[in-house]
């Protein structure tokens, strides 16, 4: 266990310690953004992202329940006032043996622009397109 600010952490947490070997790579730029935090959050929204399709991928009988799946990614923004926001990152539907259909324009309009929030144009392809 380590104590810090907001807490007791056991060090030998599995969960802990997937989140950090999953999110260590995704650090670099930083650096560069105007709110780490920022950063962080839609560093793990791409790891969520990259789990849930491999998740997809490895379940065989996915498609013997479902014809399409339909999935709406995103995060939620934390504001003072007006109450909290939920970003859309991506919208996309699937069907068994056929690309991810991107229906992210068509139903939210244009991508937020995130090079502000994440410092580089790099960091943002990956978080809004990802690895399909």
């Amino acid at each position: 266990m380590f104590e810090s600010r907001r807490g007791k952490y056991n060090l030998f947490d599995p969960q802990l310690k997937v989140i950090i070997s999953l999110l260590t790579p995704r650090l670099k730029g930083v650096e560069l953004a105007a709110e780490p935090i920022a950063f962080v959050t839609y560093q793990m929204y791409g790891i969520v992202r990259d789990l849930l399709e491999q998740c997809i991928k490895d379940t065989d009988d996915v498609w013997d329940w479902a014809t399409e799946v339909a999935i709406v990614g995103g995060i939620i923004i934390n504001r003072r006032t007006g109450g909290d926001f939920f970003q859309p990152l991506s919208f996309e539907a699937r069907t068994r043996n056929a690309p991810p259909q991107d229906l992210f324009v068509e139903a939210f309009g244009p991508r937020p622009d995130l090079v502000p929030i994440l410092g580089a144009e790099g960091p943002v392809q990956e978080i809004l397109y990802g690895k399909h």
